[in-house]
């Protein structure tokens, strides 16, 4: 089984997905060590990717989850509904959105020293993105929540919704994106 956590850029998705692959024993795949130099280049030149410059990257991506034996998680933007049908060609894929706005995701960027994604494209982000619909198998979550949060949830989802036991709670925290907690309450 993968698990792909997945967003625009700056919404912690790396963050999530490593802490995720640690509590489960799942192997960390990060998508961004196989785009192409060329692609990586293109980005850092504030050029967003077209599809024709994604495909080889997701079909890289798609070998690698169907050959995982055991668990991987995988941190990938996967913005669109077809690179997502991508990923779980001929592989069970759970999806973690996480939920952040253009303001947070470009705060979070302006702090990164070491990526090549730089804030200019993420509004190309938001402009491709298409939330997970309801026939995919998935969680959306505010990226804005305590990251503890956001675990406690995912291994909640994970464990009521793939028959994968990864958490002690059982619950069903919904799919529509969780709200971040009020911290004046």
């Amino acid at each position: 089984m993968a698990i792909a956590v997945f967003g625009v850029s700056g919404c912690g998705k790396t963050t999530l997905a490593r802490q995720l692959a640690e509590q489960v024993s799942g192997l960390f795949l990060d998508a961004d060590d196989f785009h192409s130099a060329l692609s990586i280049a293109k980005m850092g030149g504030g050029a967003a990717l077209g599809d024709t410059d994604r495909a080889p990257w997701l079909r890289a991506l798609d070998a690698v989850i169907r050959e995982c034996a055991d668990t991987s998680v995988i941190v990938c933007s996967a913005l669109a509904r077809s690179y997502r049908d991508v990923l779980r060609d001929g592989a069970v894929v759970a999806f973690i959105h996480l939920v952040v706005t253009e303001e947070l995701a470009r705060e979070r960027l302006a702090g990164r020293r070491d990526h090549f994604f730089p804030a200019s494209l993420v509004r190309s982000q938001f402009e491709a993105l298409e939330p997970l619909e309801p026939d995919e198998a998935g969680i959306s979550l505010d990226g804005a929540a305590p990251l503890a949060e956001l675990l406690s949830r995912a291994r909640i989802y994970l464990d009521t919704h793939t028959g994968h036991r990864m958490a002690d709670a059982v619950s069903d925290p919904g799919s529509e994106p969780e709200p971040a907690p009020d911290p004046e309450t």
